[in-house]
């Protein structure tokens, strides 16, 4: 057995290509980032789709894939060498992002199954997305129906566990500010009636309907959730989740499976997310294009690049100029702000920026008390103030309004593992991962660092290679310092390289850019020896 038994009948939905459309699609995934980037998982893709398409899909397995892709000797066994799991997990990951990103719009997706090294293709329908209302205020975002959870476990007080689940995954995804969720007693009321997903739709005109069910033993529960979309009755996310439960443990596990069913399915990398942001293309109003500025900005925070920065910048100052009372506005806009101050992104003469950033994401809270938005970029500032107990209240507050974000979670966790608070900061980094499986590169970087001070700077660059940052001046900085660190002094001057080309001001402010993250002396200490065993002058 290879781990991940390949099935001879690949999942077709939506209809099945014919070969011609899916070569052409597969000539596009691996012309562009992120597939473009690494020849190892073009090659491994080009043959599992090269083998299904020739009708030998049930000759790909752990063992041919090995051989034939990574030049194995005949001898490989592919239960004892991993090489082949590993990289059809980074696979997925790789398809993912492209179809999240450069493919967002492609009419065909190749797709790896859990399970399976045995590629489907799938056509894609373009999403129906209901009209919008263009004022932000009076906005009613994508909507979601929670149905009951299902109690299929054998004691009647189990009845108790799936209604309480049901409550608090409903309060979860209320704290997302664009996500419109049904009360529970009109959901209750139509799943005694035995609505379907299409009497839902007519009916409430409901965007999406979560299906969960509850399996509960004496020592273990399972919790089943399934996303359907309103539209097309089709699925849209699937998960479930196993964990122990005793007695004395039922709150804790029910509150914790709540948070990670709202966290996965509505953060902005799960669908309703990427929902929300294909739908937000056809705004016209201004108080709508401020709405698709925020948007615009959530692109740029996963990638901290600097020509977005500035596009963003632009337009934030622009749209609150006619919406200045947007709170989510102005916390980005604080962000932005923040950015060019700890990035030194398009820096501006006399220009106070990190003075500006708290100056305008404290109008963000004064016009929203209640925005998690708000309170995560007052935390980041206070931190780069150095304005600690102000920084712990403000990020005590953004945990409390929505500690189901993975971005809320991972930059606070950042915050508190760069000043020295590692355990806490690396579990609230975890708990962010966790949430949101799809995540950008910078989630890696604190455990990554944690690595460095173990001593294992193989396995920092490891986990840097997650999810790369290519342009971002401190995802190429870190790497240049891992690489020195591990000996690999090419790879060290690669980065150094590509680092000069992101941010060419990086080297003459490298102790200074370090003095801005981590006030952690030993974190300090550890990355500047890096950088001048690559070469990169250290004052």
């Amino acid at each position: 057995m290879d781990g991940e038994p390949a099935s001879a009948h690949p999942e077709k939905l939506d209809g099945e290509p014919n070969e011609g459309a899916v070569r052409q699609a597969l000539d596009r995934v691996i012309s562009v980032p992120p597939l473009s980037r690494s020849k190892r998982l073009s090659r491994f893709l080009s043959y599992i789709v090269d083998e299904t398409l020739a009708g030998r899909s049930e000759t790909i397995n752990g063992y041919s894939i090995g051989v034939d892709v990574f030049h194995k000797p005949e001898s490989f066994d592919p239960t004892t060498d991993s090489i082949v799991r590993v990289e059809a997990g980074r696979l997925r990951q790789r398809l993912a992002e492209f179809y999240r990103e450069a493919g967002a719009e492609d009419p065909i997706e190749i797709c790896l199954p859990k399970g399976s090294y045995v590629p489907s293709f799938q056509m894609r329908r373009a999403p129906q997305v209901a009209p919008m209302v263009p004022e932000v205020h009076g906005h009613r975002g994508p909507s979601i129906a929670v149905m009951p959870f299902q109690n299929y476990g054998a004691d009647k007080d189990d009845q108790y566990f799936a209604d309480g689940l049901t409550e608090e995954t409903i309060a979860n995804l209320a704290r997302f500010k664009d996500l419109f969720v049904f009360s529970r007693s009109t959901t209750a009321k139509l799943a005694r009636e035995g609505a379907s997903v299409q009497d839902l739709r007519a009916q409430l005109g409901v965007d999406f309907v979560l299906e969960s069910s509850v399996r509960r033993s004496s020592q273990a529960v399972r919790v089943t959730v399934q996303l359907i979309d309103g539209a097309s009755d089709g699925h849209v996310f699937a998960e479930k989740f196993d964990r122990p439960c005793t007695p004395e443990s039922v709150f804790e596990i029910q509150d914790e499976i709540a948070r990670l069913v709202a966290g996965r399915i509505a953060d902005r990398y799960g669908p309703l997310g990427r929902y929300l942001a294909r739908a937000s293309r056809s705004g016209r109003s201004k108080k709508w294009e401020t709405y698709l500025w925020i948007i615009r900005f959530h692109d740029y925070y996963a990638k901290h690049l600097p020509d977005l920065h500035l596009e963003v910048r632009h337009g934030l100052e622009a749209a609150l100029e006619t919406d200045s009372e947007s709170s989510d506005a102005c916390a980005a806009l604080a962000a932005i702000y923040l950015d060019e101050y700890r990035f030194h992104l398009n820096e501006r003469d006399d220009f106070p920026a990190l003075d500006r950033a708290l100056e305008t994401v404290l109008r963000a809270a004064t016009y929203d008390p209640d925005s998690a938005m708000a309170y995560q970029f007052m935390a980041l500032v206070h931190y780069h103030r150095r304005e600690f107990v102000d920084f712990n209240i403000a990020a005590r507050r953004a945990l409390e309004l929505n500690p189901g974000h993975a971005d809320v979670l991972a930059d606070i966790g950042h915050c508190y593992a760069l000043s020295g608070e590692w355990d806490r900061g690396l579990e609230l980094i975890g708990r962010a991962l966790e949430i949101s499986p799809v995540h950008p590169g910078w989630y890696h970087h604190v455990p990554a660092l944690r690595k460095l001070l173990d001593g294992d700077a193989a396995a920092a660059i490891l986990t840097m290679k997650k999810n790369p940052m290519l342009g971002f001046s401190w995802y190429h900085a870190l790497m240049a310092s891992f690489y020195a660190h591990a000996g690999n002094h090419t790879g060290a001057a690669e980065e150094v390289q590509a680092l000069s080309e992101a941010s060419p001001a990086f080297a003459a402010k490298a102790w200074d850019e370090c003095r801005i993250w981590t006030s952690d002396e030993e974190l300090i200490a550890a990355i500047s020896d890096g950088w001048q065993k690559a070469g990169l002058p250290i004052d």
